[in-house]
């Protein structure tokens, strides 16, 4: 059960103990004397000195639901609950949300009050005196402009005047009260008094489906809610979220509200809520990709979320390679291959975090299913030296494979907001389980792969994230239905009758030969740019146009004279040697090829282009080491293939 493998990392982490203390940035420190009389003219900024951002402290956080507005914090707030004022001045409040403030005001100032009388430290009697003093009235540092959309101003001791956001605020007399250890042991006891007395006021008891616990007090809310959690979509303002509630009598059974549809002891409705709280301001823990989030761990040995996290962000040449070798090379001592590593897919809908897929492996699962990842996706790169690149240096990324479903805009930039949470969650769970993504997944990656080529022809086929994953999706489709001969290796040569896979090889060479046949230097579409599309998907009507074309194109190169003709019979001779594999009985006929191909052979044609394509750079690569004084400024198309032939069996 996924709330209690987060349970039992709460526990294990220690992440309860710290249950009275958030960090959280407080912007402004409000310096008073032990009168409470404000020093200086103004307050104090933090900032941390990375865009001016407001610093990071442990602030005291309640245990108490907070969601509704009327419950304040203690210490740090922002100026609804501090000084009743509304944050938000440029929206009038309605009479219920007055009442809300009024409330959390009373209430910011009744744990200060409770705070003097508990302890008899002068500190909380001159915040009382300082408030008091204020009678209702804006503090003199704030500053409400009615100009245009009213908004408030703070003024700092400089005498500056800022612009006020959602900014919190905090005391100091003498020294910063929340950094005070005594202050901090008080505020750890009220929460333990919070807990005891949200216990005794517990409705209903029961069995907690977490921890198994009988009769124990069960929460009639799971909170507190998580925060920070990233963005759904560009006007998502939701800051607070949790798993488990019922707001609709649909989701209700035997009469039962709230969350006691899914009853859990207070301690561990908190304590799951915790780590997920934790796990998500972790990048070791966490990846954010679109409106899908990756949360993983593992049960004992945080440095092996670490390796997947670097595996799953950032996965370079030499990352990956050492993976596959050691793949705990740096590590004092192997995890044990037993340990559990815990792996969930989440997204969200309004306040409510929907979990799409959720997963437990053992650690030594995990390294082969990453192993066995990266190995599937291994495939020959196209490094062309003319061409703008279509994706980072890590194409293996989780971020890149993804990045291959959408269409980028005008800038080159892809909008995450368009990825699925079940695409994300189908290529984490290949990552790490071994599965085979849905077939399906491919119908975008070669409808984009076929636009490109249209568009940019073989500079296309540079983005080999597209291509690394078609080869995984291909081969681990087949590989389910134990059509094991019909697995692609990473490149070429490669021995197979496969009709799809040596189509797309055979589009390649003709589109070779028709740029041999114009001297590198043709104008207009060339063969691979018109007929991508049709030859990939309806093979028999585009081949026969191209099998004509392509007797054109050897007689015009057989023209160039005794070097022509030498190369016009290497190329023929390629040609032959792709169309032996097909089912044909006549010399010089074109192959028998199939009316269609489904979407499958459509990734093997792909993967054939490819290979034949990343061959000729490799071929392009060897013409220029041994031809340094060739001209630099020549791109890889202007290449002759005459020349490439001389050097190179492609």
């Amino acid at each position: 059960m996924l709330l209690q493998r987060l349970y039992e990392f709460a526990q294990s982490r220690q992440l309860l103990d710290g249950l009275a203390f958030k960090n959280t940035p407080v912007r402004w420190i409000i310096n008073l004397d032990t009168e409470g009389n404000l020093i200086g003219g103004g307050v104090q900024e933090t900032t941390s000195g990375e865009g001016n951002r407001a610093k990071n402290f442990d602030v005291p956080k309640t245990t108490r639901p907070t969601g509704s507005g009327r419950i304040a914090d203690f210490l740090v707030d922002d100026i609804g609950a501090i000084f009743g004022l509304n944050p938000k001045p440029e929206q009038e409040l309605k009479s219920r949300a007055l009442t809300n403030l009024c409330i959390k005001n009373n209430d910011f100032w009744r744990h200060i009050r409770e705070a003097r009388d508990v302890t008899g430290d002068v500190v909380f009697e001159a915040l009382v005196k300082f408030y008091e003093t204020l009678a209702g009235e804006p503090p003199k540092f704030l500053r409400l402009d009615k100009t245009g959309n009213p908004k408030w101003f703070v003024r700092t001791g400089s005498g500056n005047e800022v612009r006020l956001g959602n900014d919190f605020f905090t005391f100091a007399v003498e020294e910063l009260l929340i950094n005070r250890e005594d202050i901090r042991s008080y505020w750890k006891k009220k929460v333990a008094d919070e807990l005891v007395e949200e216990a005794e006021k517990s409705q209903k008891r029961g069995v907690c489906l977490i921890t198994g616990e009988l009769n124990t007090p069960l929460a009639r809310t799971h909170t507190p809610m998580v925060t920070g959690l990233p963005k759904t979509h560009k006007n998502d303002q939701i800051r607070q979220r949790g798993i488990v509630g019922f707001e609709s009598a649909s989701f209700q059974s035997y009469g039962l509200e709230k969350s006691y549809n899914a009853p859990s002891s207070i301690k561990a409705s908190k304590g799951y809520l915790l780590a997920l709280q934790y796990l998500s301001s972790q990048k070791d823990h966490w990846l954010t990709l679109g409106p899908a989030w990756l949360c993983f761990w593992a049960a004992k040995t945080d440095q092996a979320s670490e390796i997947f996290a670097q595996l799953l962000h950032n996965p370079d040449t030499h990352t990956v390679r050492n993976f596959m070798v050691s793949p705990w090379k740096g590590l004092r001592s192997h995890p044990p291959d037993l340990e559990k590593f815990y792996a969930v897919t989440l997204t969200a809908a309004g306040p409510r975090i929907i979990v799409k897929d959720w997963l437990q492996v053992s650690l030594g699962e995990a390294v082969r299913n990453f192993q066995g990842w990266f190995s599937d996706l291994e495939i020959q790169s196209i490094a062309w030296s003319n061409v703008e690149e279509d994706n980072a240096s890590t194409p293996l990324s989780i971020r890149q494979l993804a990045h291959t479903t959408l269409r980028p805009d005008s800038r080159r930039r892809f909008d995450e907001d368009k990825l699925k949470p079940s695409l994300m969650a189908s290529l984490y769970r290949a990552a790490l389980t071994g599965s085979a993504p849905s077939i399906t997944l491919l119908k975008p990656l070669l409808e984009q792969l076929q636009a490109n080529i249209a568009k940019k022809g073989t500079k296309a086929l540079y983005n080999q994230s597209r291509f690394s994953l078609i080869r995984l999706i291909v081969n681990r489709h087949h590989r389910n239905r134990k059509e094991l001969h019909m697995e692609i290796p990473s490149k070429l040569p490669i021995e197979t009758d496969d009709i799809a896979y040596n189509s797309g090889r055979l589009l390649s060479v003709l589109n070779s030969l028709q740029r041999s046949a114009h001297d590198g230097k043709l104008q207009g579409a060339n063969i691979a740019e018109r007929y991508y599309g049709s030859a990939s998907t309806n093979p028999n009507a585009a081949f026969s146009i191209l099998w004509r074309l392509h007797q054109h194109h050897l007689k015009k190169l057989r023209q160039k004279g005794n070097k022509g003709q030498k190369d016009a019979y290497r190329i023929k001779e390629n040609i032959t040697e792709i169309c032996s594999r097909f089912s044909q009985t006549v010399p010089d006929k074109p192959p028998e090829f199939p009316r269609v191909f489904i979407l499958v052979e459509q990734g093997r044609f792909a993967l054939g282009f490819y290979h034949q394509e990343a061959a000729r750079a490799e071929a392009i690569r060897i013409w220029k080491n041994k031809h340094p004084k060739a001209d630099k400024s020549d791109s890889d198309d202007d290449i002759l293939e005459e020349d490439l032939f001389a050097d190179s069996e492609v």
